[in-house]
């Protein structure tokens, strides 16, 4: 689909180079070439990357989007006004650059929209959708070999016809009972929306791009067979969208590592409720319309922290809502009113602890990190519950304690410090799964006698330990992916992405010691809130706050990292799993003898 071709724009402002005013479109491809002006890259993984090598786009920093959505409610469709604008910052001169955008699925519940036009700075722009290539094809965006654009779990493709270049995307498999390699070779859809202003924008320019589409957002097949994204529900929508989702009812700079601040302008159908992050600036009625023959209204929700691309909640139903303010923190609660009034009592009664879980959560992990935190409760049956940034989205009408630890304390772990790829999802994972083995131990520790008594505290550190113990008596398969290198189809399986990275953390405060633990993690949210870690990065901390800063220990260190997060076991445990723990747990431990590593 290609856009109106569009005069070229006057002004400095706009990030256009003057000079270029008035040439033929041959002359201004050429004399951008001679600056070094160049496309985008469409995608932000690494070159051999198999998790979502199709996400992400180049070129540029994502700042700030607006949403604004124009929803029916009972059709399930956006309709003539909606549109995003997305304020970004070029990191190279950009004769085109690329959002993601997932407009049309095979999926039943799946999306189905149309763009209809595209603005760069106010000016029409051209536009058209690709399919991706590979992550560093030397060929570039537009190879002409139909094998750089094929899907697959691995690195090579392989398939039927036994591809031997890397994945250009991940396979949308139709169910979780598909096997991961049943789509290999298999063709990527043309999600990247390409636009090409009519003149190239400079290095360091602010642009502004504004996308208007219409038509029903819907789910995203994943490549574990699990779906995500905009879920339908009798009374609207319900938004929850990890890893990709996002791309399945807006489109964005879909990678964790892209986080803008976001407006929301939702104007959806008379007596809706609109739910997002940040904090509700306002809410104005509309008369009846052409678009909304009952009337509409404007919901308006301000969040000024940047918020990575699958973090995203825009929820529109008929909600309750409410919110109070504990310790300078605006609690927001929102659940769908066609869940049972008995069920909503017993929702509530957790919904009210999230105030003091922030509390106990902070105790460790420093400030809370956001002027507000919330709960949205929807009626879909989604495959998961999820952290989304500031409004927690929990699926299914219901809500339970052991979840809301490990959600809420993604908030710091995954929102505020997000991860610097896929494969860093079990880095905030594992840390989300030791909020609930804190939870325990809290609880261990209340029924000893409370975290001011000796024997409380002794109750606390117990049920860790027994809690580790546990998991490191594993077997089976448990250690046979490394946590930090798993196909799309393991990326959310329980043993590599929670359990044993949580263990590993559980360990990591034997080695360090509880307070050094708590200052690591607190240093952590100073260095690189608001933005994302790194493997090494988050190793790094960690090392600075090894109680003896020996060579030895350092190297120990690291072959403790090396074991939990990066390596993968033969099946069986005993042997086949990591050899080094920490004092006071199963297996061998950090220190040879007091202040000795080895």
């Amino acid at each position: 689909m290609t856009g109106r071709r569009m005069t070229i724009m006057v002004g400095a402002a706009a990030g256009l180079i003057l000079p270029w005013l008035g040439l033929a479109p041959s002359a201004v491809a050429a004399a951008a070439g001679n600056l070094g002006c160049s496309a985008g890259a469409h995608t932000l993984s690494a070159p051999g990357s198999v998790l979502y090598p199709e996400t992400g786009n180049g070129g540029y920093t994502s700042v700030h989007t607006l949403v604004h959505l124009v929803y029916s409610a009972t059709a399930n469709r956006f309709l003539p006004g909606n549109r995003v604008v997305l304020t970004d910052r070029a990191t190279q001169c950009l004769t085109s650059f690329s959002l993601d955008f997932e407009r049309q699925s095979g999926n039943s519940a799946g999306p189905d929209m149309t763009v209809s036009s595209v603005t760069v700075n106010g000016h029409p722009a051209r536009f058209s959708f690709v399919q991706p290539t590979y992550p560093g094809d030397p060929n570039g965006p537009n190879d002409p070999n139909p094998d750089a654009h094929a899907a697959s779990e691995s690195n090579p493709v392989g398939g039927a016809e036994d591809n031997p270049l890397p994945p250009a995307c991940t396979p949308e498999l139709t169910s979780t009972d598909v096997t991961a390699d049943s789509m290999d070779g298999t063709s990527c859809p043309a999600n990247k929306l390409v636009i090409t202003p009519s003149a190239p924008i400079r290095d360091g320019a602010t642009f502004t791009v504004t996308v208007n589409y219409t038509g029903r957002p819907g789910v995203h097949n994943d490549g574990d067979g699990t779906t995500e994204g905009w879920f339908r529900a009798s009374d609207g929508g319900f938004v929850t969208t990890e890893p990709v989702g996002s791309e399945d009812w807006m489109p964005l700079n879909d990678y964790p590592t892209a986080k803008p601040s976001y407006d929301f302008s939702d104007t959806v159908t008379a007596g809706r409720t609109v739910i997002a992050n940040g904090e509700l600036v306002s809410v104005q009625h509309h008369a009846a319309s052409k678009e909304f023959p009952g009337g509409s209204v404007t919901w308006n929700w301000h969040a000024g922290m940047p918020i990575a691309s699958y973090l995203v909640e825009d929820s529109v139903g008929n909600y309750s809502l409410t919110s109070r303010v504990v310790d300078g923190i605006r609690f927001y609660q929102a659940q769908d009113l066609s869940i049972s009034a008995a069920q909503r009592k017993k929702n509530l009664a957790i919904m009210d602890m999230q105030a003091d879980i922030t509390a106990f959560e902070s105790e460790f992990n420093g400030p809370f990190p956001f002027a507000s935190d919330g709960i949205v409760i929807g009626t879909p049956d989604a495959s998961f519950d999820e952290e989304m940034e500031g409004m927690i989205a929990f699926s299914g009408g219901e809500i339970d304690t052991d979840t809301l630890y490990h959600e809420n304390m993604h908030q710091w772990w995954g929102d505020n410090v997000s991860e610097g790829g896929y494969r860093m999802t079990f880095y905030k994972e594992g840390l989300a799964t030791l909020a609930e083995f804190l939870y325990a131990a809290r609880l261990a520790e209340n029924a000893a006698g409370g975290p001011s008594t000796a024997k409380g505290q002794a109750a606390f550190q117990a049920s860790l330990v027994k809690q580790f113990n546990q998991i490191y008596g594993s077997g089976g398969g448990f250690w046979t992916t490394a946590p930090s290198n798993p196909i799309p189809y393991s990326l959310f399986d329980t043993s590599n992405t929670y359990d044993r990275p949580g263990a590993a953390y559980i360990a990591l405060r034997q080695i360090l010691g509880p307070a050094r633990f708590d200052a690591a993690l607190r240093q952590l949210q100073r260095t690189y809130g608001g933005a994302s870690v790194s493997e090494a990065q988050l190793e790094a901390v960690f090392g600075r706050w090894l109680p003896i800063r020996s060579g030895a220990c350092q190297q120990r260190l690291s072959q403790f990292f090396t074991q939990w997060f990066d390596t993968a076991y033969a099946s069986g445990g005993g042997p086949n799993r990591p050899m080094i723990t920490g004092p006071g747990l199963a297996g061998p431990g950090f220190y040879r003898a007091p202040g000795v590593c080895g």
